[in-house]
């Protein structure tokens, strides 16, 4: 065995010898090139790993769409209908349908479930998977289409095809809302009993940007009435230059009503207050809201908000939707009753 730093030679001949020292030279110097050579190697994973993280990135950032409306007819074999959404009257004044996706069947949508859904004359949710409960009256319709905040407009558009094509052409009025909207059904009612259904109505909270007649937000729920329903499967689902694609779903059903001449309803009560509202009521009150660029019509703040005959609030918290429905349904109105009785024996003993 040689050792370290030893001059005995390892090979010989007339010609040239080489010793150990040699060999430790040259072991060094390949180590050394492939030790560059693997720190190079590792280098370039690490950049292109960086470079695929940034693209998946900017990518995630894009609002983009991943849905083609080419692939509609693919969708209806994947729609599972739960008991109890088949048990549901098909025919009456109000279809309600909630969008909602699987990432809240155990929240949002338990919320909305539980209170103001069954008040409708047909109440269900569309979300993209079965939930576990089938009393929960629910239809897939959204299994084919991933649950992207910019797939949302193809959701609603066929959301209102399945509706009257599938399941009942019958109704008066046809209302969307979102899973974290809170409806007062009643107030809807009374609302909707001084609009004609035969006649084309879109109704809900008017917004001013991207549209010259402003758009419903989605957020504050909307109405379309039978004959808009009728002329948005006729004319306006299978024809991509009236109802172009569009990002944003509140703004994309718009521009397509707007192609037939449907614009939105001013739904603001005598007193210019608005009944539906795609604001929390802490924002209505305070006037935390958007840009006033967007608002369409001039908005009243504190008290002097809020509608007497209002008939939505948006973005609330599942236990703030129980909340509204716990004040509103399930505790007594409050009467004058003690105050009359307590004036009444003050004027007694006198």
């Amino acid at each position: 065995m040689v050792q370290c730093g030893s001059l005995t030679a390892l090979f010989k001949n007339d010609n040239y010898n080489i010793y150990s020292e040699d060999i430790e030279l040259a072991q060094h110097i390949v180590w050394k090139k492939r030790r560059k050579t693997i720190y190079t190697i590792i280098l370039g994973l690490l950049i292109v790993a960086v470079i695929v993280v940034i693209a998946a990135s900017i990518r995630s950032d894009q609002k983009v769409a991943t849905y083609r409306r080419e692939d509609d007819p693919l969708l209806l074999p994947l729609i599972k209908v739960s008991p109890a959404a088949k048990r549901l009257p098909i025919s009456g004044d109000l279809f309600c349908w909630v969008q909602s996706s699987t990432l809240y069947h155990d929240t949002r949508a338990l919320a909305i479930n539980e209170t103001w859904l069954k008040r409708c004359d047909h109440g269900q949710i569309f979300t993209s998977e079965p939930f576990n409960d089938d009393r929960i009256p629910y239809s897939t319709v959204f299994a084919g289409i991933p649950d992207n905040y910019y797939n949302l407009f193809f959701k609603s558009r066929y959301a209102f095809y399945y509706i009257y094509k599938y399941v009942s052409q019958d109704f008066d009025w046809y209302l969307k809302a979102d899973d974290d909207t809170y409806i007062i059904v009643e107030h809807l009612r009374e609302y909707l009993s001084t609009l004609d259904p035969n006649e084309a109505h879109y109704v809900g909270y008017r917004l001013k940007p991207y549209m010259e007649f402003g758009y419903n937000a989605g957020g504050a729920g909307y109405v379309l009435s039978r004959a808009a329903v009728r002329t948005f499967h006729d004319a306006l689902y299978p024809n991509e230059t009236l109802c172009p694609d569009d990002i944003y779903e509140d703004v994309g059903i718009s521009r397509c009503l707007a192609s037939a001449g449907i614009f939105p309803t001013d739904t603001r009560n005598s007193k210019g207050q608005n009944r539906f509202n795609t604001f929390t009521p802490s924002d209505v009150f305070h006037q935390n809201k958007a840009d006033e660029s967007w608002l369409y019509y001039g908005e009243h703040g504190g008290y002097e908000a809020f509608a007497n005959d209002v008939i939505s609030f948006h973005k609330l918290s599942p236990d703030e939707i129980r909340l509204f429905d716990i004040l509103l349904y399930r505790t007594d109105p409050p009467t004058l009753k003690h105050r009359n009785r307590k004036s009444n024996s003050t004027s007694s003993s006198r």
